[in-house]
């Protein structure tokens, strides 16, 4: 199953995507939250190889729901993402803003 869910942030539309795992539905397999300038994303991407594709992303880990990511921590980012003022510790909706 594929969820899709617009968030506002400060008047600001953010995308949700969520992809099922079918084998344990209440572990998802991807959440990826999609901003203007940038990504959230779960565990599950590796922050090395999108810093090789010159990819602007910060990523959480916990995620059950696309809403979840919006409370976690910054566990690490790409270049990109610092470039733009996103560190390790802020919250996901503080780094959504610098994204935005």
């Amino acid at each position: 199953m594929i969820e899709i869910k617009p968030i506002n942030i400060n008047g600001k539309t953010i995308i949700g995507v969520k992809v099922g795992n079918p084998e344990f539905p209440e572990k998802p397999a991807i959440i990826v939250l999609i901003a203007k300038k940038g990504f959230i994303v779960c565990r599950n991407f590796d922050i090395d190889a999108l810093n090789k594709r010159n990819v602007t992303a910060a990523r959480v880990e916990g995620l059950t729901k696309i809403e979840d990511a919006l409370d976690a921590k910054i566990e690490s980012c790409t270049l990109k993402a610092k470039a733009l003022g996103v560190t390790e510790g802020m919250t996901g909706k503080e780094a959504l803003m610098k994204l935005s």
